[in-house]
């Protein structure tokens, strides 16, 4: 007598592809939330981002008034 191999069961097979797709999730979550982090880095590096700086017509103003 042969000994049948056990054939796996499809509730099997799909829970192996949903841990597969659930790492990969998680590991473009990770790469997400890294790009996210450096575009708000950057975002703080771009001129116009800082609104305490003076604008343009502020700084022109300020030389207007200088005495001769």
């Amino acid at each position: 007598m042969t000994a049948r191999k056990k054939q796996p069961q499809p509730a099997e097979e799909m829970r192996g592809e949903a841990d597969l797709l659930a790492a990969g999730f998680e590991l473009q979550h990770q790469g997400l939330e890294l790009l996210l982090a450096e575009m708000r880095a950057l975002a703080v590096l771009m001129p116009g981002e800082d609104s305490r700086l003076p604008t343009d017509a502020e700084v022109e103003a300020g030389f207007d008034n200088m005495p001769i």
